[in-house]
């Protein structure tokens, strides 16, 4: 994020802003997980939050033109485009670079039906304690029940191990130019032998 959002002083507000509008088109259709720190449903925590969350849209058909940079929009009219929101946090200039940037996920994109980890996150104070893992698994048995595989995408080269031990293999690797952090893609297949 703080490629996207290079001013530490707006950071935390435009990520929430910015993410916050990507969990509200996912969940349209889709699935969000949650966790308490006890790893029990996190919809029964209080003004908290929960502790991990996962977001799984809507099983993912062959690219059909939705850009990756994030261009697409969501069937609710209310909220705002995602590369709207984008252009009014960091300007034209900056939100063109980054959507040049954010174009070279499209070549890590599967072109079968699968699913997709959008956002797997726990919150710091609540790490290393199996919450990650657990806030995943349920989307993971959904994908198998559906015989799908599962693609996801990261920045953060210390996210491999994690996903590895969930059964992912990266899959391929993208610098996300001109000034971008590597991404790496991974996927974990239909059926785990």
């Amino acid at each position: 994020m703080t490629w996207i959002f290079p001013d530490p002083a707006t950071r935390l507000d435009a990520v929430a802003a910015w993410l916050g509008l990507f969990v509200e088109t996912d969940a349209g259709g889709g699935n969000v997980d949650t966790l308490d720190a006890d790893g029990g449903n996190g919809d029964t925590l209080g003004t908290d939050g929960p502790a991990a969350a996962a977001v799984w849209p809507a099983h993912r058909e062959p690219a059909s033109g939705t850009s990756a940079s994030g261009s697409a929009t969501s069937g609710a009219s209310a909220l705002p485009t995602i590369s709207g929101l984008l252009v009014a946090l960091v300007g034209q200039s900056r939100a063109t670079e980054v959507g040049q940037g954010l174009a070279g996920i499209r070549r890590l994109t599967p072109t079968t039906p699968h699913a997709y980890l959008h956002f797997a996150a726990v919150a710091p104070e609540q790490q290393r304690r199996g919450l990650g893992r657990r806030v995943v698994e349920p989307g993971l048995r959904r994908a198998e029940q559906a015989g799908l595989g599962v693609h996801l995408e990261t920045t953060n080269q210390d996210n491999l191990a994690f996903y590895r031990q969930l059964g992912f293999e990266v899959s391929g690797e993208v610098h996300l130019a001109p000034d971008g952090p590597t991404m790496w893609a991974m996927w974990r297949d239909p059926v785990r032998g």
